[in-house]
Formats: structure tokens, sequence, C-alpha cells
């Protein structure tokens, strides 16, 4: 796979199979319209956090994507730095979601995470076949984002407390479109985490062996042993035993190999 999803627009969201991408959360928001916007962000930056800590205690892939300020010689750390600077509007955003060792990051010059980036190559080479979606704008950045994954035939997961614009009427209309032309689900974090929860609890209870259900070679469940039962059993064994030893040391030798030779006594 080279940086599709190839799934088919209609193939269901598989959280096993997905990344996490977190979309400009690093920001300076020195911008107009950067006050309500941060004003809408702040609430979805824990909901953003609990998602990244489900993705990293599953081993799942968590990625940032963030514009560069036309900062063409930045990399991540002067990226980081120039968003937590003091006076910088997004300086407490950004803080709150300082990205991990594990997690990868790729600068994106405009709007899509897609657009003159390695995302697509990326993504390809960690096996993704599903994106999560947050961040900010919704109506923007996360749009044009997720129309492009759509393009690329990535199913898409976009919660709708995990975006956010800079109205609460712009960000329903991004979601709307995501949902209707995208195929997105937008189901809320809140809502998805404790059933993806409750699926993975009951996986492993079925992979288990249930002994007190069912034996794993029977497809009844299993009662006790009567006592004729074992009596018969034990008997059982012992015949085939004996007839094990006959069969391998017949009487008419005159030695058995594991029976030491008597020796005259003196």
């Amino acid at each position: 796979m080279t940086g599709t999803g190839q799934h088919g627009q209609d193939a269901p969201f598989e959280p096993g199979q997905s990344a996490l991408l977190i979309i400009d959360m690093l920001n300076d928001l020195e911008f107009e319209g950067g006050e309500d916007l941060l004003e809408q962000a702040m609430p979805i930056a824990s909901a953003i956090v609990q998602l990244r800590s489900w993705y990293h205690e599953h081993g799942l892939p968590v990625i940032y994507a963030n514009d560069n300020f036309g900062r063409w010689h930045a990399d991540l750390a002067k990226i980081i730095e120039h968003c937590r600077r003091v006076g910088s509007r997004g300086a407490l955003l950004s803080d709150g979601l300082l990205p991990g060792v594990e997690d990868y990051f790729v600068l994106k010059p405009r709007h899509s995470a897609f657009y003159e980036t390695p995302l697509s190559t990326l993504l390809g080479k960690l096996g993704v076949r599903a994106l999560t979606l947050v961040g900010i704008a919704g109506d923007d950045c996360v749009l044009r984002t997720g129309l492009d994954a759509q393009m690329r035939q990535f199913a898409l997961w976009v919660p709708a407390d995990g975006i956010a614009s800079q109205t609460t009427l712009r960000n329903q209309r991004a979601l709307s479109c995501l949902q209707e032309v995208a195929k997105a689900d937008i189901t809320r974090i809140d809502a998805r985490l404790p059933e993806w929860d409750h699926t993975e609890r009951s996986q492993k209870m079925s992979s288990h062996d249930r002994k007190d259900i069912q034996h794993p070679d029977c497809t009844k469940p299993q009662r006790p042993e009567t006592e004729n039962e074992r009596q018969g059993r034990k008997a059982h064994e012992s015949e085939l035993t004996d007839e094990a030893v006959e069969e391998t040391f017949p009487a008419s030798d005159p030695v058995s190999p594991f029976i030491p030779a008597k020796t005259p006594q003196d």
C-alpha cells in the first residue's frame, strides 16, 4: 500500500488499522479570529488528550500535522518554541498537547495535511487504512484534510468533540460536510472510546479458556466425574498399561533390558 486506505467509501472504520492525526493544535493563533478560535478550541483539548492516550496505550500511530507559519527554516523544536513563547495567544493550548517521543510530525505549507507533505508515504509505511482527524480549524484545515483523505479511500472518524472552528455554526457545517461528503463517522470521543473498550474486553474474554463454562475439547459443559466412572476409568487405564508391557516385553524374552539379570548366589 502506498498512501491510500484501499478500503472503499463504504468500508467500516477499524480502530486497530487507524492513525490519529492531530491538526494544527500546536498553534500561535496570531491571526484575525484567533481569539475566537482559542475560545472554541480549549474545550476540545482534554478530549484530544484522552484520545491520544488511548492510541498510545494500544500502540497505534499518533501523527501531528502542523502549519509552519511561514517559517521555512523551522523544524519541530522551533515550531513548538514559537507557539509556546511568552505572549503567544496559543501558548496555553500548545502546552497541553506537546508531542511525545513516539509520535510522528509532519509540517504542512498549506491547509490540507496531504498537500505537498510526506503524509501519504508515511501512512503507507505504517499500514494505516483509517484516519481519526482532530484539531483546528474544523471548517478549514480539518475539512480539507478530511476531503483529501476520503479521495484517497481512507475510512474516516472525525469526532464532533475533537474539532473546533471560530464559531459553533461553522463547526457544525464542517461536520455535516465531512459526514455527508467524506462519509466520516462523527460520533463523539466520549461515546466511541467506551464502546471500543467494551468490544475489546469482550474479545479478550471470548479468547480465554473459560473452564467454568466450557471445556476446550468439548461442546457441552463438563460435569463432575462420578465414583463409578472414576473407578472404571482407572481399571481401563491399568488394563491398557498391562497390555502395553506384555507387547513390549513378551514372557519368552530371557531378560528384559529394563530388569537387571539375576546372578547366581555364592
